[in-house]
């Protein structure tokens, strides 16, 4: 243990504090329900609700796409079942040109499908992007613009102020 000299006495000072840490300790552990209550809660998520509106509108948009390219798969491979179903020799494995001009049909429009769905997923993310392109511009430029005119506004009245005090005293 150290000790001080207090005017003339020994005072032995607070080394180590563990008795102010077991109060501490016991008080904390006592404490009342109001007390707990104000501890922190859980994270909490404020969420974006134009985002989750811009991407439900886009995956409407897209399961409407996909719905009708299995739309189309099914109306094809049934075309396709129809065709081989006519023929009348055993060489099935062999395509007809009638069979052959539907399957390339089918991959051209399949392929256009796919590109439109592609376009969809694109333009959902081009909205999300450029709304958030605004997000970074407001916070980035037009909220520090707008503190700068709010200080520019407060520093030009006070000046009107001091001119209209020095104003009135010359005269």
């Amino acid at each position: 243990m150290r000790s001080r000299d207090f005017f003339g006495s020994d005072l032995p000072p607070a080394w180590a504090s563990n008795g102010d840490f077991v109060a501490n300790s016991l008080d904390n552990l006592t404490g009342s329900a109001d007390l707990i209550s104000i501890r922190s809660r859980a994270n909490y998520s404020r969420p974006f609700t134009r985002v989750d509106d811009i991407k439900r509108q886009a995956e409407e948009h897209f399961r409407a796409k996909e719905q009708e390219l299995q739309h189309q798969l099914t109306d094809a491979e049934q075309k396709l079942s129809e065709l081989q179903s006519r023929r009348n020799d055993q060489s099935s494995l062999i395509l007809t040109p009638e069979q052959e001009k539907e399957v390339a049909n089918f991959q051209v429009e399949r392929t256009r499908i796919r590109k439109e769905l592609r376009e969809v997923q694109h333009g959902l993310a081009q909205n999300i992007e450029t709304l958030g392109n605004w997000l970074k511009a407001i916070n980035i430029l037009l909220m520090p613009l707008l503190v700068a005119a709010c200080g520019f506004a407060v520093l030009s009245a006070r000046s009107r102020r001091r001119t209209a005090g020095t104003g009135s005293k010359m005269t």
